[in-house]
C-alpha cells in the first residue's frame, strides 16, 4: 500500500513540475521571439555589411524587411512588416554592443562594421 502512494506522488509531482514548467516557458514566449528576431535581423545587417562596407539607414531597412523568426516548440511566428520601426532599435543596440559604427559620408549616416 505503501508504494502505491508513493508512485502517486511522484506521478503527482512530475504532472505539476512539467505544467509548471510549460506555464513559464508560455509566459516568456514573446519576449524569446522577439529576441530571436532581432539576432536575425542582426546577423543579416552584419553579413550585408561585409558585402559592402557601409550601408544607410534605408539600407539596412531593406535588408530586414520580411525577416522572420520562430520557436521550435511553438506555431508561432514574428515578422519585420514596418522596418522603420525596428531599424532604430536594431542600430541603436547594434551601435551599443560595439559591433558598427555610425559616420557621415557626403553628408549621409552610414553605417560601418567595428
Amino acid at each position: 500500500m505503501f508504494d502505491f502512494i508513493l508512485k502517486v506522488l511522484l506521478v503527482a509531482i512530475t504532472v505539476a513540475f512539467l505544467g509548471a514548467w510549460g506555464i513559464r516557458k508560455q509566459q516568456g514566449k514573446t519576449k524569446e521571439l522577439i529576441d530571436k528576431l532581432y539576432q536575425k535581423a542582426e546577423k543579416r545587417v552584419l553579413t550585408e555589411l561585409q558585402k559592402h562596407n557601409e550601408l544607410s539607414k534605408q539600407q539596412i531597412e531593406d535588408v530586414i524587411r520580411g525577416t522572420k523568426a520562430s520557436l521550435f516548440w511553438s506555431k508561432q511566428q514574428v515578422q519585420v512588416i514596418d522596418p522603420k520601426v525596428m531599424s532604430k532599435d536594431l542600430i541603436k543596440k547594434m551601435i551599443e554592443k560595439d559591433k558598427i559604427t555610425e559616420k557621415f559620408n557626403k553628408g549621409k549616416k552610414v553605417y560601418t562594421l567595428k
